[in-house]
């Protein structure tokens, strides 16, 4: 094993780092950017609580939670295990809003377009080979 050396297949291998520690920056508009790991082996807080998740989500879907219930759960969880830091997030006077995850929580329920720009970006670890990502959500789907 390993006796060829490709020179062409830096672009198909996952970053780990950039999946568990570093993040990926996420653009989204109006300037904002969300630093997130990946929902993925190589982050340590999907490892502890993804599987949690999961089946707590499922269980609101098969419990026709309201919308307002999941959003308040992904929220939460998004900000504690995959949202890392974030830039460009003011107050009603323009002062920066350092990150904290209650910060992140309460971000996330009021941005309609951040959890599924989000859910768009950390279940894949292919867009988490770059630095950043550009965040397109269709709002005919909310």
């Amino acid at each position: 094993m390993n006796q060829f050396k490709f020179g062409n297949i830096d672009k198909l291998k996952r970053n780990r780092e950039i999946e568990g520690e570093s993040g990926t920056e996420i653009g989204l508009p109006g300037g904002i950017s969300l630093i997130a790991l990946c929902a993925s082996d190589a982050n340590p807080a999907w490892r502890r609580g993804g599987e949690d998740f999961l089946a707590e989500l499922k269980r609101l879907s098969r419990a026709h939670a309201s919308d307002e219930r999941v959003k308040r759960f992904l929220a939460e969880q998004l900000a504690r295990m995959l949202v890392k830091d974030w830039s460009g997030v003011v107050d009603e006077d323009g002062n920066a809003i350092p990150f904290s995850t209650d910060a992140c929580m309460e971000f996330l329920i009021e941005a309609d377009d951040a959890i599924p720009a989000l859910q768009a970006v950390v279940y894949e670890t292919q867009n988490f080979r770059g630095q950043r990502i550009e965040a397109i959500v269709d709002h005919a789907k909310n």
